[in-house]
């Protein structure tokens, strides 16, 4: 049993790492040379967050930490600064996993939208306190709009993915059985 469940939270960290890198690509893809007057979701934020809430065991603080620190680097932010909070915030939601398993998903949801709001809202004071160029207010509204709209999206992904994988070790077992 041991055995799967290793498997199963190297499966889950090999598509962490494998979303957070194509979503970096195609952040960096040169689309267009405007600038853009929308700002979309923060995927690899809303990520973490499902599989720290639906499997608070997968992925260890340590590549949340550095899958981040790439992020900032990568996406000239300030280095570690969005990685706090993010871990911060990780941390939080990972201590509170056991309880909300058993509160309906609104409260989930609630719980998580706001983490993600302090988070952001952190980060962009943290920027306004050092005197850095920030964003607009509208686009960094809707990026957090966004990635919290995002969340039951991934959540169901999430929830699909488990019993594809599920579905599939229950047919491997009953073909051992036979």
């Amino acid at each position: 049993m041991s055995e799967h469940s290793e498997t199963g939270n190297w499966v889950y960290v090999i598509l962490y790492v494998g979303i957070a890198g194509i979503a970096l690509f195609l952040h960096l893809l040169p689309l267009s040379t405007a600038p853009s007057s929308w700002a979309g979701p923060d995927v690899i934020l809303c990520l973490t967050y499902v599989l720290v809430m639906r499997r608070p065991k997968t992925i260890p603080i340590g590549l949340i930490a550095g899958v981040f620190i790439i992020l900032d680097l990568f996406l000239l932010r300030p280095p570690g600064l969005l990685t706090a909070y993010v871990v911060i915030g990780a941390e939080f939601l990972r201590s509170r996993a056991r309880v909300n398993s058993e509160l309906p998903f609104f409260v989930e949801w609630a719980l998580v939208a706001s983490v993600i709001c302090a988070v952001l809202l952190g980060y962009r004071f943290t920027l306004f306190i050092v005197a850095i160029d920030l964003s607009t207010l509208g686009l960094s509204l809707q990026h957090l709009i966004g990635t919290v709209l995002l969340y039951p999206v991934f959540t169901v992904l999430l929830g699909w993915l488990t019993l594809l994988g599920t579905t599939g070790k229950l047919a491997e077992s009953k073909r051992r059985s036979s």
